[in-house]
This record gives structure tokens, C-alpha cells and sequence, in this order.
């Protein structure tokens, strides 16, 4: 079998990508190539840059990488000419948060869609807009762009035979936003590396992982540390670093990006994972749980799915800081049961995907083709 797998871009390595990984392995005994807008293989892992990658034509421009977001309103057009671009494949698989889902193939070759979100910039999501600071003229050719923009979204919503939603919350928006009916296949998470040492001993610091940009709202978090002098630990980068920096007092610490074996030490012995952005899914809060640790998130979006209050977390009202920080407090006081958190954790495991997504494209093989 021939598979086509499309991605927005590959200039991250983010749950998205951690996700088109699974998937990809997943299909290793067919014939594999990915269709991306713009590919940084210097910021992906050595496995992904072995990969059969084409890449747009504007994404083979020099410097393209580093100026996607650039090319806001031709995406849609350039994901269009990828589509037409891809000849004999038996599937088409799109991993879309924002723009993957209009390289609508040539022909009725099954086009099924894994929506990570319709593109939360598009729809007017607040918890993505309001961390942007938008505003003034801006904010006013950005509307106008967006209207344009999301006729076309919505429009090319409409082709693919399958759709596919990573939380019950993505489901609700592709119903609201699309018009479309969608199953639900929780995200991937290899839970067993991420499984504790008994022995393993609880250090005093709280922790975040992630992508330090404006919507993941890591600045919450320092602000929680600093109100209540608990320790906490950033892992990620980002264009938000210098600013939280600035923000944060001595009893927090920025550790850069690390290595996937450093990440899940720190998640084994941290007090807890902060959370503190509304996310689609948060893979990393499954992550924290399969360590044996609790989450505190904000209560909306995927943690509603993941996080189960006062059992393997809390979960606090988006954007309250006092509930936030003094859910930390709590968190030091609280007796968690590991073993509830593991087995919790286990419900996500990257076998439950790849069972449900291997079910799922079968399905629409048969149903588009009749074989």
C-alpha cells in the first residue's frame, strides 16, 4: 500500500509531529511520503529527516522555514497545489491544525483527516487570540484576512471521506466551525517510557513542558511560582523565553530544550505538571500522568479528557492565577496514588491508537473503493 501522509509544516517537533512519527512507523511495511509546506529537517529528530519528504515550492525558497508564518493567506492554495501534487497513492492521511486538510487529492483516492483543531486563529478562539496581543489596525486587516480565509477552510472541510478528532473538544469545534461529523481517536503516547522507577524519589519543584509562544500561556505558571515561592522548572524554547525570563523570580529555572530521557525524568519526580494553557489535547499532561504524577491544567479543551480532578490532578478555571497557585499549594499536601495515575494514563497508550487508526483507514479504503 501507498500512503500519503500530509502535515502543515515541518519546522517543530511538537505533538503534532509526535503524532505523524506513530503514524508513520505504524505504516512501516507500506510505501510512505510526506507532503509538508515548509521543512526544517535541522529541528527534527535523526529518524525524520531519513524520511521521503516534498515540500512545497515556496517552502524550497531560501530562509523559507523561518518565515511560514509569512505566508499566512496563500496557505490554502499552497496546500492545494500539494494535493494535485500527489499521484498513485491508495490513501491520503492529513494531520491538520490549521491548513494539511486542503490537499485534497486528484481523483476519489480516501482522503481521511486526523484534526488536531481547526485552526484556532481562524475562529476566533480568545485563548489563542488574546495571548497574540493583537489589536488596532492589525487586528482589522487580520479579520478581513481571516473571513476570507475561513470561507476557504470551511469549504475545503468538506471533501475528505473520513475526519478524525484528537479530543472530544476538537469535535465540537469541526461540528461548529466545519459543518462535519467526527469520530474521536485520542492522540498516541508510548506510556511505558515514560513509567517511574519505584524507588524514585519526589523533588520540591513543579513543572512545565513546552513551547514557550504566547497561547501556551506559560507566563501563568511564573506568575504562580513567584506568588507562592514554589520552585518551578521550564523545559521548552521558544520566542516567549526572554520575556518569561524577565518575569520570573529566582526560584524558577529555564532547562532549554532536552533530550526525551531528561524530559521524562523531570516528570517522574516533579510535584506535579503545569498545565496552564487551554490545549486541544495536551499530550504532555497524558506524559506527566504515565510518570505517575499529577496534572494541574486549566479546566477546558483536552484536559477535560485526560484530567481527572482531585484523582490525577486539578483541574482550575482558565486564566485564574490565585486558583492556580493555590492548587500548587494543594498539590504538595495532597497524597496521590501512583498506581490510580498509571492505570489512568495506560487508557492513552500509543496500542489503542494504532488499533483504532489502522481500523479506521481500513474502513475507509473499503467504503471509498469498494475492496
Amino acid at each position: 500500500m501507498h500512503i500519503a501522509f500530509v502535515h502543515d509544516y515541518l519546522t517543530q517537533y511538537g505533538g503534532a509531529e509526535r503524532v505523524l512519527e506513530v503514524l508513520y512507523r505504524t505504516y512501516a511495511d507500506s510505501s510512505r511520503h510526506v507532503y509538508t509546506s515548509f521543512h526544517a529537517k535541522d529541528r527534527l529528530p535523526p529518524e525524520m529527516r531519513s524520511w521521503n519528504i516534498t515540500t512545497s515550492p515556496v517552502g524550497r525558497l531560501p530562509f523559507a522555514s523561518r518565515t511560514h508564518r509569512a505566508w499566512l493567506p496563500f496557505y490554502p492554495r499552497i496546500f492545494r497545489q500539494l494535493g494535485e501534487s500527489i499521484a498513485d497513492a491508495d490513501v491520503v492521511i492529513a494531520g491538520s491544525s490549521a491548513w494539511a486538510h486542503h490537499a485534497h487529492p486528484v481523483g476519489d483516492t480516501p482522503h481521511i483527516v486526523y484534526c488536531h483543531s481547526p485552526a484556532r486563529f481562524l475562529y476566533g478562539d480568545r485563548n489563542y487570540l488574546d495571548a497574540s496581543g493583537m489589536s488596532g489596525i492589525g487586528a482589522a486587516l487580520s479579520a478581513r484576512i481571516f473571513e476570507h480565509l475561513r470561507n476557504q477552510d470551511i469549504e475545503a472541510a468538506q471533501h475528505p471521506h473520513r475526519v478524525i478528532a484528537n479530543s472530544n473538544a476538537v469535535r465540537e469545534r469541526i461540528w461548529r466551525f466545519w459543518h462535519r461529523e467526527a469520530e474521536v481517536i485520542h492522540p498516541p503516547v508510548e506510556t511505558l517510557r515514560f513509567r517511574p522507577p519505584d524507588d524514585m524519589t519526589i523533588q520540591p519543584w513543579f513543572l512545565v513542558v513546552s513551547r514557550l509562544v504566547p497561547h501556551k500561556w506559560i507566563d501563568r505558571a511564573v506568575e504562580a511560582s513567584n506568588r507562592t515561592g514554589l520552585p518551578l522548572r521550564i523545559i521548552g524554547a521558544g520566542r516567549d523565553e526572554a520575556s518569561l525570563r524577565a518575569l520570573a523570580g529566582p526560584q524558577v529555572r529555564f532547562l532549554g530544550q532536552l533530550a526525551d530521557e531528561h524530559v521524562a525524568t523531570a516528570m517522574q519526580q516533579c510535584q506535579a505538571l503545569i498545565l496552564p494553557g487551554v490545549e486541544d489535547f495536551g499530550m504532555t499532561a497524558v506524559e506527566a500522568q504515565a510518570a505517575g504524577r499529577p496534572v494541574i491544567a486549566a479546566a477546558d479543551g483536552g484536559a477535560l479528557e485526560t484530567v481527572i480532578d482531585g484523582a490525577t490532578g486539578f483541574l482550575v478555571p482558565p486564566g485564574d492565577g490565585d486558583a492556580l497557585a493555590d492548587a500548587m499549594i494543594t498539590a504538595t499536601r495532597h497524597t496521590w496514588d501512583r498506581d490510580a495515575i498509571l492505570t489512568h494514563a495506560a487508557g492513552f497508550d500509543v496500542r489503542h491508537f494504532e488499533r483504532r487508526f489502522k481500523q479506521a483507514v481500513s474502513e475507509t479504503i473499503a467504503s471509498v473503493t469498494g475492496s
